[in-house]
């Protein structure tokens, strides 16, 4: 029985996949101002046949600069449709102009979604709060799923460039920990094996919100969101998060739970952030009991009502915006 335990252990090591990828911004990739950027993510959207209302957005409020602009990172395999009921809402409630960024291999084909690693994942939304500091005098960061693991990064990387941040359900780690199969070299081949190549959903194809989701996926996909997850947690840039911080997640019972993204995964990085030498003192934990993992969309029953209302006064206690009468109309 040892020498069976030491041969499985032997084997499981050395087939390990000890790489976590490396990134590191690329700062050649210049753009005169916001708009030259935002043109060039249209065109690429464009040119890669991106499907009709997945592509980036930019809700202008003003020409000039709003007290607050508010930038909103997507979640794995979704699209802004995925966050735009509630922020649309935050939008037109501070006067905020807001930017929904388009996560490269999301909103296309699931062959993209396949082939795109987290990298590039993480240029792009770092090139966006950059950018998006123009519309803006402060800076709203939203994500939902995997865009809150990422929005968490770039807090961490950019505390001068993030002043409020907000986490719906962020991705820290699997609900269910077979994903983790990913990070031996035959996890991919086993996977297909036994279940196949793609994940196939129940949802009907006919369903409005599959417009905006991935319906079947790549099993292997799994990899790009495990690498980024692996990548981020390396150095342990929660501590370092010190802009006020609000982390909603779903959970109701045992029974009644995110079964996507690990809860007790999203407490413990909270206390992480909690942790750190300038833990900020309007951070908020915020449990919604009629929920599901995604919080903030028009095709998932949420207690929107909760989720609104809290959002509203945490942006309102971060950064001191206040709500602008609606005497001007938004501009896409």
């Amino acid at each position: 029985m040892i020498a069976i335990t030491l041969i499985l252990s032997s084997f499981l090591v050395s087939t390990y996949n000890w790489s976590t990828g490396e990134y590191n911004y690329d700062s050649s990739r210049k753009f005169e101002n916001f708009d030259a950027f935002y043109q060039n993510e249209l065109a690429l959207s464009a040119k890669e046949n991106t499907r009709p209302n997945n592509e980036e957005l930019l809700v202008r409020v003003s020409e000039e600069k709003t007290p607050i602009v508010i930038v909103y990172i997507h979640g794995f395999g979704a699209s802004r449709g995925e966050g735009e009921e509630v922020t649309n809402k935050l939008t037109e409630y501070f006067g905020a102009n807001t930017y929904y960024l388009r996560l490269p291999g999301h909103g296309t084909n699931a062959e993209d979604h396949l082939n795109t690693n987290f990298q590039k994942y993480l240029q792009d939304a770092e090139d966006s709060l950059i950018y998006a500091r123009e519309l803006g005098d402060k800076t709203v960061l939203v994500g939902t799923s995997m865009g809150g693991n990422i929005a968490s990064y770039l807090a961490a990387k950019h505390p001068d460039l993030v002043d409020s941040l907000v986490l719906a359900s962020p991705f820290y780690d699997f609900d269910d920990p077979s994903a983790h199969i990913f990070r031996f070299h035959w996890g991919k081949s086993f996977i297909n094996a036994i279940k196949g190549e793609m994940r196939i959903s129940k949802t009907d194809p006919k369903d409005e919100s599959a417009k905006y989701w991935y319906l079947d996926q790549y099993y292997a996909a799994i990899q790009n969101i495990l690498d980024l997850k692996r990548f981020v947690d390396k150095d342990n840039p929660y501590p370092k998060i010190t802009a006020p911080t609000l982390l909603m997640y779903y959970y109701k019972s045992e029974r009644e739970h995110d079964f996507v993204a690990s809860v007790p995964a999203m407490l413990k990085v909270y206390d992480a952030i909690q942790s750190g030498q300038n833990p900020n003192p309007k951070n908020k934990l915020l449990k919604i009991e009629n929920g599901s993992h995604v919080l903030l969309s028009k095709y998932v029953k949420t207690d929107k009502e909760l989720i609104e209302r809290e959002l509203i006064q945490f942006i309102k206690d971060s950064t001191g915006a206040e709500e602008v009468k609606k005497s001007k109309k938004s501009k896409r």
